[in-house]
């Protein structure tokens, strides 16, 4: 474990133009996409991080055909055209959710493969049992667990996809659902799920990259249910499919336009993206936050910070809840009060995101009250200052713990980011911010370019 990462504060209001990395969500649907279609497909926009990494990683061992070049954001698959080369492989998923999901809904396609998956730690506790359950349902695969049923390791042996009814428990997860849509059109018969409680916004987002690779544009009914008919992926008829920048990674470049003012470009967003994350910029835009989206980019910018709202609020972030913490972490200069709700699902991420935010802004001199479904945070600015003079008076800094999750080391960094003493001098520090590298592995870096 390295040393705390030591935040140092920003004097001058921004004036910058940052390229953000490739969606992690939309990278490893994309790979996904591109092994199950006929013909070659080259990701350009890539995002190169432990997550998609793994799930590159996970290709390769199954005798996907896969080429990579970091230097120019590329990843190029030759599909297999709805079979796996290999019917037999060890794959380890790390943390990593997308992959765990996506993969085992993959795996069960090749009819007599049998393949052997694991996690980190932290995710043999994730949830997987209700894609599990809809897999046996659907007499797509078998699974022998070699620790706690439902969760990893498990050894999966594959039957195929021969049609079916199956009932899809997503309530914790998005991405059991899509994990489905994606790999089980792939396979023999008509399919038809049932998911009435379901985040739809990544969802969505599977659902219109399916139509990048071929699929007739599919919906659900009022009550949940897809129907999903037999179908052969194909490869972009130019062979390329372009990664959206991160929108969760730009929610905290937004946050800290909004607290240190000045402006900030951000190229390759168009007015219309993919990610529901995108919403985040009508939080911020009530505390004076302007985003623009012309010419392929997003322009955000604040006059001052006194500009910023204040009072209580009610905001539910279900629809792009990856971006509560970012909000959070900076509440405390926002004054007022939030309850911020509908992020129940958190706490089977990462981590238990509810739990750990409440444990560090109470840390800060916060009040906090944490329930099952949300968060409430009472800001007193005054109690935060006061804590890091007392820090810096005892010869270091406020020190944020970060759970081994990227969002919390990038959250509070903008906090951190903040010259909440008035004398350019750090006030708090990151713990483990090497764990940004799941998502958004130069982060800290590009905090250093904004400060030059």
């Amino acid at each position: 474990m390295t040393d705390p990462l030591p935040i140092t504060p920003f004097t001058q209001p921004l004036g910058h133009q940052i390229r953000l990395p490739g969606s992690k969500s939309i990278t490893n649907r994309a790979l996904i996409l591109a092994a199950l279609a006929e013909g070659e497909t080259r990701l350009e926009g890539a995002l190169f991080s432990r997550d998609t990494r793994i799930m590159l990683e996970a290709l390769k061992v199954l005798g996907f055909q896969c080429s990579a070049d970091q230097s120019t954001q590329s990843i190029t698959v030759k599909g297999a055209d709805g079979s796996i080369p290999n019917k037999t492989a060890e794959l380890h998923v790390g943390n990593a959710g997308t992959a765990a999901r996506f993969l085992t809904a993959f795996l069960a396609l090749q009819s007599g493969g049998c393949y052997t998956l694991d996690g980190d730690p932290a995710m043999r506790e994730r949830p997987m049992a209700g894609l599990l359950d809809a897999l046996y349902a659907l007499d797509a695969a078998t699974f022998e667990f070699h620790g706690k049923p439902g969760h990893f390791p498990f050894t999966l042996k594959a039957k195929g996809y021969q049609g079916g009814t199956a009932t899809v428990d997503a309530s914790a997860s998005s991405q059991i659902l899509s994990a489905l849509l994606l790999a089980a059109p792939a396979g023999c018969g008509d399919i038809q799920l049932s998911c009435p409680c379901v985040r739809p916004a990544y969802v969505a987002i599977t659902l219109k990259m399916r139509e990048a690779f071929g699929a007739m544009p599919t919906t659900c009914d009022a009550e949940g249910n897809y129907t999903l008919a037999p179908l052969e992926y194909k490869a972009p008829a130019d062979g390329v499919y372009r990664i959206e920048p991160d929108i969760s990674a730009a929610s905290y470049l937004l946050a800290l336009s909004l607290i240190q003012g000045g402006q900030l470009n951000l190229p390759n967003l168009s007015a219309d993206p993919l990610q529901g994350d995108a919403h985040f910029v009508e939080v911020l835009a009530h505390h004076g936050l302007r985003v623009d989206a012309e010419n392929n980019e997003w322009i955000a910018s604040c006059s001052t910070s006194e500009a910023i709202g204040r009072g209580h609020r009610e905001i539910d972030f279900n629809p792009f809840s990856d971006t509560f913490l970012t909000y959070g972490a900076i509440a405390p200069l926002l004054g007022g009060s939030v309850r911020i709700c509908g992020i129940g699902h958190t706490r089977y991420q990462e981590t238990d995101r509810i739990a750990g935010m409440a444990n560090e802004l109470s840390k800060l001199g916060q009040l906090v009250k944490e329930e099952d479904d949300a968060l409430t945070i009472r800001t007193k600015p005054n109690e935060l200052r006061a804590r890091a003079l007392k820090a810096r008076n005892a010869g270091g800094l406020i020190e944020i713990d970060t759970y081994e999750d990227h969002r919390f080391a990038m959250s509070f960094g903008i906090l951190g980011s903040f010259d909440l003493i008035g004398d350019g001098k750090p006030w708090l520090a990151i713990r483990d911010p090497q764990c940004c590298g799941k998502t958004y592995p130069d982060f800290f870096e590009v905090l250093d370019q904004l400060r030059s």
